[in-house]
């Protein structure tokens, strides 16, 4: 009985341990090649692909990375600009 409970334990122990995942391959380099599309939607790991997009977005504008807006707009003003003109207009 007691070699019975020690051999199950020590499978259960064993496969415990097993771990079907495969491991998340390292994110590329942010440069000029990797940051483009057909690059960005080579890497298949969900989480991965989409901090490397924001990575090479955020590069400056001479290596690639997107401008700043000229005149940014406030939130409101996007979701209604009607509405944010109005009150703006009777205060």
């Amino acid at each position: 009985m007691k070699k019975i409970m020690l051999l199950a334990g020590l499978a259960a122990a064993m496969l415990s341990g097993c771990d079907n995942k495969p491991a998340i391959p390292p994110m590329p380099e942010v440069n000029d090649t990797n940051c483009q599309v057909q690059a960005v939607k080579m890497i298949t790991d969900k989480a991965t692909r989409e901090t490397f997009a924001g990575l090479c977005s955020r590069r400056s504008p001479a290596g690639g990375g997107i401008a700043p807006t000229d005149k940014p707009l406030n939130w409101l003003e996007l979701a209604d600009p009607k509405h944010t003109n109005k009150q703006e207009a009777t205060l």
